[in-house]
């Protein structure tokens, strides 16, 4: 005879995977016609941007480009400066075995090295070396037992899956414009040769029913004017923006996080009231990507036995992945870069960029240490220098300690590092001072096993089973044991052991403890 299972779908993911790669990406850009011949490269810069993801079976495939922006003079001794855009086509793959396409995919890609080479004044080669990373996350369904029912007295064991994975995830993007006034003292603008965005003081909020978030969006601009004594500008605004995602916060949701962003997608140079260009129309997104995590509680039974029958029990075990903690840590540092032609003044600073490059992550009991780099790259004018605009590289040592809640040397740990707030001045006459924060991320994500039931079968015991069983025993408690497991042994039930010894079901029994346990003389 066999029981009757209620069962209950529920769903979980499987362990994270990870595969990172490098590609290589190269193409020729032409100058415009219009444009001088190039003689000199004063600049370079990229920026990736991913139109399409497909994941496919063993594989994600990828398309966008990557938009480069390149700064040059016609002639060795010019200070006339030009610009000129292109673009790299992107379409790749990157092959993870078992991933298919009802997987959840988080997809990274950075430039980790751009380099060009003149091939004539006309025709420019730039190469990128491009770091990409996938990890897939694949959701599976379970059944689970939650109710036993049969014509027998039935015994059952229960227990408590708690999982906390990812919910809700989105982006939601939030328009900022301007126009921004060139102030009395700079000169008036004959062209734009370069644009930067970041956000600065950002806070998010989670309420009830929404995620708000707030900032400002720093822009800073570099033109080109028609003065001679000066021939490149730096000019920096700021622009306050505020913004919200209708998000209703369930009762099992248990952490969320909400990262800014920010670029430019429309600049247009107009003239003010005397005619003179000194407005720049501008019009930038903040993207506010969002995800939250729910924990999914639920009673389950794990084990059956029914007294006096004989029981046969199948089951399968089952691997999962839950997310065990989250840990944030910020930390505010100062550090210096060095410049042999000596330091600019404040504003002749265009743009500090810090890339973190994580170099280790090392677990020590409940403490995790990140070790890594910061590539800073500080972009300035050198009015004085036949290369105008200047590039200035340092590498800076960081180091954080976390202590996070479940973390073991199998865990599988997410960590992200964020530069915040970046400010550059002037130290001395040799060394930039830069100001910033670091804010640390750690995802801390377990692997567990459940035994799932998948039948129980009951028979009739025979009078020597059922006589082999002692009257009366006096039973001192061993490690690991428990009112259940007694029971089970014994073949008697959890309330009789507990009414007998006056004992509370819900407290624990202690090693060598003396529990009278008797025989039931009919079942």
């Amino acid at each position: 005879m066999a029981l009757e299972l209620v069962k209950k779908q529920i769903g979980l993911n499987e362990m994270t995977r990870k595969e990172a790669v490098q590609v290589v990406k190269e193409r020729d850009i032409i100058v415009p016609d219009g444009k001088p011949d190039m003689q000199r490269v004063l600049y370079l810069d990229g920026e990736i941007n991913i139109d399409q993801i497909d994941v496919q079976e063993d594989r994600v495939v990828y398309k966008g480009q990557l938009d480069t922006t390149i700064l040059y003079v016609p002639e060795n001794n010019s200070k006339e400066i030009y610009t000129m855009k292109g673009s790299i086509p992107l379409e790749d793959f990157v092959i993870l075995e078992g991933v298919s396409n009802n997987q959840r995919v988080a997809f990274n890609y950075n430039i980790e090295h751009m380099h060009w080479n003149i091939l004539n004044e006309r025709k420019l080669n730039v190469k990128s070396i491009i770091g990409v990373c996938v990890e897939a996350t694949k959701p599976k369904e379970m059944e689970l037992v939650t109710e036993v029912r049969g014509d027998v007295a039935v015994q059952t064991n229960t227990g408590t899956l708690s999982v906390i994975k990812p919910s809700q995830s989105g982006t939601e993007k939030l328009v900022v414009k301007d126009e921004l006034t060139i102030p009395q003292g700079k000169c008036s603008i004959g062209e734009v040769l370069k644009m930067n965005t970041c956000i600065k003081e950002e806070q998010t909020k989670r309420t009830d029913s929404e995620i708000l978030y707030n900032g400002i969006v720093e822009v800073s601009t570099m033109y080109k004017t028609q003065e001679p004594d000066m021939p490149v500008e730096i000019v920096k605004h700021r622009i306050p923006f505020a913004g919200s995602t209708d998000l209703p916060k369930p009762s099992e949701e248990a952490y969320w996080n909400c990262d800014l962003s920010v670029k430019p997608i429309y600049m247009q140079v107009c003239p003010d009231f005397d005619g003179e260009d000194r407005v720049i129309e501008v019009e930038c997104i903040v993207e506010a990507k969002y995800n939250t995590f729910d924990e999914d509680t639920e009673t389950i039974i794990d084990d059956v036995y029914c007294p006096g029958k004989k029981v046969k029990m199948t089951n399968t075990s089952e691997d999962y992945m839950t997310l065990a903690s989250k840990g944030v840590a910020k930390a505010s540092k100062k550090d210096v870069i060095t410049l042999e032609n000596g330091a600019p003044m404040i504003d002749q600073i265009f743009s500090v960029n810090l890339k973190p490059v994580i170099d280790e992550k090392k677990v020590e009991g409940d403490k995790l240490t990140i070790n890594g780099m910061l590539e800073a790259k500080v972009v300035y004018i050198d009015p004085e220098s036949v290369n105008m605009i200047q590039t200035a590289m340092e590498m800076i040592p960081f180091s954080q300690d976390l202590t996070l809640e479940g973390l073991n040397e199998d865990s599988y740990v997410e960590v992200k590092v964020q530069p915040k707030d970046v400010e550059a001045g002037v130290y001395n006459k040799n060394d930039i001072m830069l100001e910033y924060g670091l804010d640390y991320m750690a995802n801390v994500y377990n692997k567990g096993n459940i035994q799932t039931i998948n039948q129980v079968d009951v028979a009739d015991m025979d009078k020597e089973e059922l006589n082999s069983y002692p009257s009366i025993t006096v039973y001192i408690v061993k490690k690991g044991d428990t009112l259940w497991n007694l029971a089970k042994r014994f073949n008697t039930t959890v309330q009789d052991i507990v009414e007998i010894n006056d004992l509370d079901e819900n407290a624990p029994i202690n090693i060598g403890q003396k529990l009278i346990i008797l025989k039931k003389t009919k079942f």
